[in-house]
């Protein structure tokens, strides 16, 4: 992989890789959602995303319903695609949105957290699956192994 003279990553090989960055990035956000929701505490969309120096910016929708929240993040990604210098944030390399939604798991439906996610030079987006269950009951709170759900078009 070369570096362009703006130092982001020239991604002209496209890839299915997920990066140590991207998943590092994607860890931080659930680990954080997973304690929340532990103690109850999670009701919206979290946005985080990062240029090529890891430079991070995060941010939580939680004003509107579920579907203005989501539509909120997904903008942000598309308006601050360039930079976000106010931030101290380059040009976005890669970025994830989650929130708890449902999963349809045979007649039944599961309570999940949803997370989707991208970085420049992946052929696609994806997203991907927590099974939880007992939400706001501490240490009975519980979450399966991610799982798979799906390419998506990427944002930037």
């Amino acid at each position: 992989m070369t570096f362009k003279e703006d130092g982001v990553k020239d991604h002209s090989e496209s890839t299915d890789k997920v990066s140590l960055e991207l998943d590092t990035m994607v860890q931080d956000m659930l680990n954080h959602m997973l304690d929340a929701l532990a103690e109850g505490e999670w009701d919206g969309v979290i946005l985080c995303y990062e240029d090529a120096q890891a430079n991070r910016y995060d941010a939580t929708f939680t004003e509107d319903g579920l579907e203005a929240c989501l539509s909120a993040a997904e903008r942000m990604v598309v308006h601050d695609a360039g930079s976000t210098p106010s931030q101290g944030i380059g040009k976005i390399v890669r970025y994830a949105i989650a929130y708890v939604g449902m999963v349809q798991d045979g007649d039944t439906y599961q309570d999940a957290i949803l997370v989707s996610f991208y970085e420049r030079g992946q052929k696609s987006g994806y997203s991907a699956y927590l099974p939880i269950a007992n939400i706001g009951e501490g240490d009975r709170f519980v979450w399966g192994d991610p799982l798979p759900a799906g390419a998506e078009d990427p944002l930037i």
